[in-house]
């Protein structure tokens, strides 16, 4: 490949593996086997979760270019899977750029989960907390239910451009109203259960982990930023549920 079709697939599979919640040392060490595999040892790589920057020289020492910026980032490990695998197969193998292109587009127009198994997923989320911390058999429901309306907002206020703090405020504070609202009206005997079971899916678990493998291989940005992020949620569901409880209290 020539310089600038390495430094383009790299910034493809780099923007991939980024916007789908890959750890950012996963990406840079992605990337930079990627460039031994095509002979350019001294590939210059720097990955943020907010944009991408690739440097490699030729022969002569001229140097080639390509940045991406990215926005939004969803977990899809399924796709960072699929990612390493054809890292694994382009350092291996090392295809003609046309078909690295073509594995690329494959993975984007890959199908993710059918709707109902995400929706299914969250419901099971829900109850099995509101069980785990003891709820009874109808919190457990609510949590349930709750769990699932979380997702279908979440859907709707990531199609309006709303960020992750403000997405979490206002899940967090229509979830805890709904529970407030179902435990006066007698359905229920505690609103804490049903909160919990419906707050645990918004949990932002696998940025606080990916935040820690940052710090311990030495991404101190990248830590920072995910960790940063990671609070805001925590703070947004902290702040919606206070509210929903005060105003209906």
């Amino acid at each position: 490949m020539t310089e600038t079709e390495v430094t383009d697939i790299c910034s493809e599979i780099a923007s991939l593996m980024i916007s789908s919640g890959a750890e950012i040392y996963r990406v840079e060490d992605t990337t930079a086997r990627i460039c031994r595999a095509y002979g350019y040892d001294r590939a210059e790589i720097y990955a943020t979760p907010v944009n991408f920057i690739i440097t490699v020289k030729d022969k002569k020492g001229r140097a080639y270019t390509d940045t991406k910026s990215l926005s939004g980032r969803e977990t899809d490990l399924d796709r960072v899977g699929a990612l390493n695998q054809l890292s694994r197969f382009i350092c291996k193998e090392k295809p003609s750029h046309s078909e690295v292109k073509r594995a690329i587009g494959g993975l984007k127009d890959r199908k993710k989960y059918p709707l109902w198994v995400v929706y299914v997923s969250f419901v099971l989320v829900g109850a099995s907390f509101a069980a785990y911390y003891g709820g009874s058999l109808t919190e457990i429901v609510c949590a349930a239910a709750l769990a699932a309306m979380v997702k279908l907002m979440e859907d709707r206020l990531k199609r309006l451009g709303a960020g992750g703090f403000l997405s979490s405020t206002v899940c967090s504070m229509a979830t805890a109203l709904a529970a407030v609202i179902i435990t006066k009206a007698g359905a229920a005997e505690s609103y804490d259960t049903i909160i919990i079971g419906a707050f645990m899916t918004m949990v932002p678990g696998v940025a606080m982990a990916n935040c820690m493998r940052d710090f311990i291989s030495g991404d101190f940005f990248s830590g920072i930023y995910t960790l940063t992020e990671a609070l805001l949620t925590a703070v947004g569901m902290a702040v919606g549920a206070g509210i929903a409880v005060v105003v209906s209290g």
